[in-house]
């Protein structure tokens, strides 16, 4: 893979390579979400359930089209074949390519306590040596983030995380906070861009 989208628009021979490793683009970030609705939900125990469902963008493919080029048809149903493939992951239940790069999505999930996900690589949960939780989107440079911008890539998507009542809040930014003492709801974000960064901490009391 390329260091920098811009170094793969002016590498158009590598498109296809690009191609051939779109599946790891769910860990590598080469997938960035843009319509969507994500979920994880936390059990008093620690384990935990997440879902994605809306659309990503292959930013690869949208800076291809960006500078005013094309993806051909040999190009289009590779996208496609790749997105069949990506449903072979037991979590991934539907990767179905919409065209101009993009894929339609419904990812879900389980993972044990202590178990780390990097969703989209956009997403993350870890568990620190002192037990405390962070969900939060991943961190992006500067010089990602103003890429990312070029291409016309918008974010518009939200996260919910269900947390149960022995958990010890330790930091959030959440847009909206659980009602009646924490027993109604949970913590959610509206995410309008790529520079916003939502962010829980908490520690699980045993």
């Amino acid at each position: 893979m390329f260091s920098t989208i811009s170094d793969f628009v002016t590498k158009q021979n590598a498109f296809r390579l690009a191609i051939s490793v779109l599946c790891l683009a769910l860990l590598s970030g080469c997938l960035i979400p843009e319509r969507f609705a994500a979920v994880v939900d936390v059990s008093s125990g620690g384990s935990y359930s997440y879902s994605f469902n809306g659309t990503a963008a292959f930013a690869m493919a949208v800076a291809q089209l960006k500078q005013g080029g094309s993806l051909s048809a040999h190009d289009e149903a590779a996208l496609k074949a790749e997105g069949n493939k990506m449903t072979k992951s037991p979590d991934v239940h539907k990767a179905n390519y919409i065209g101009n790069g993009r894929y339609d999505l419904q990812i879900e999930g389980k993972k044990n306590a202590g178990e780390r996900l990097t969703l989209l690589g956009f997403f993350t949960v870890s568990t620190d040596k002192d037990n405390i939780v962070t969900i939060a989107s991943s961190e992006i440079k500067d010089k990602d983030k103003k890429e990312i911008e070029a291409l016309g890539i918008k974010i518009d998507g939200t996260l919910e995380v269900k947390i149960p009542r022995n958990a010890e809040i330790i930091y959030q930014n959440a847009t909206s906070t659980p009602s009646l003492m924490g027993m109604l709801g949970g913590y959610s974000w509206k995410i309008g861009g790529i520079g916003q960064r939502p962010m829980l901490k908490f520690r699980i009391k045993h």
